[in-house]
């Protein structure tokens, strides 16, 4: 009995000895575990290589010279300064994608907003008729300081045409420029003094104004002191009528 006992504790041990043979004891030690990660961490790091150099050749693929650049920047700035229109939109699109995609690293292109219906009152195209006539119209006014009665007398003509055509909300500040004018022309030079041209003038200005009353007393004062032929008082006072 003890013979057998002794002989399964001998194999038992053998097996053990072959194990610990086939197994060392530093199999999963720390240097071990250090080299598997050292070998994982450079597969990766060939995997990256290999993807960013296939990165590269597509963007050398699609990258552009500079004269190619230089041409599509310039398309893209002359659409947006003659201003873009809604069938530009694909256009644009198109050639800010080329210049993104090839250009990488040169001057930015500023984009411009392409628009279904325009709606800036800044654009001439969409401005209200009576701003327009009003810029327009300005650009004649001679400056304030003028000492030239006929350049007042202008400018008389001038605010009672904006007062007439322009924006109603600004009737009242043309009419009062205008008379003002119609005054200062007055003090430079005497209605005796006047030809039939700038009493035409005087009176067109307050037929504008819609004041046929002092368009009248003019045209009676003009009478009086410059003696017009009979022709010129019938078109003033068919003026002053209509």
């Amino acid at each position: 009995m003890k013979k057998s006992v002794a002989k399964k504790s001998s194999n038992k041990t053998v097996r053990v000895a072959k194990s610990a043979q086939a197994c060392p004891i530093n199999c999963c030690s720390v240097g071990h575990k250090v080299w598997s990660a050292v070998a994982l961490a450079g597969l990766f790091a060939c995997g990256l290589i290999l993807g960013l150099s296939y990165r590269d050749d597509g963007a050398a693929r699609n990258a552009l010279n500079a004269q190619q650049c230089d041409a599509i920047a310039n398309e893209i700035v002359s659409i947006t300064q003659r201003g873009a229109t809604p069938d530009d939109a694909k256009t644009l699109q198109d050639l800010n994608t080329a210049y993104s995609n090839g250009c990488a690293g040169r001057l930015v292109v500023i984009e411009r907003e392409v628009v279904a219906s325009p709606v800036a009152e800044s654009q001439p195209e969409v401005m209200a008729t009576c701003v327009r006539i009003e810029q327009l119209l300005k650009q004649r006014l001679f400056p304030e300081d003028s000492a030239s009665y006929v350049n007042h007398l202008s400018n008389a003509d001038t605010y009672s045409t904006l007062a007439d055509r322009g924006c109603a909300d600004n009737t009242d500040m043309y009419k009062t420029l205008a008379l003002r004018e119609l005054e200062i022309a007055s003090a430079l030079q005497p209605t005796e003094n006047m030809g039939t041209r700038d009493a035409e003038i005087v009176i067109d200005t307050f037929k504008k104004l819609d004041m046929q009353h002092e368009a009248q007393e003019f045209l009676d004062k003009v009478e009086q002191l410059i003696d017009p032929a009979t022709d010129f008082i019938l078109k003033m006072e068919q003026i002053i009528n209509e």
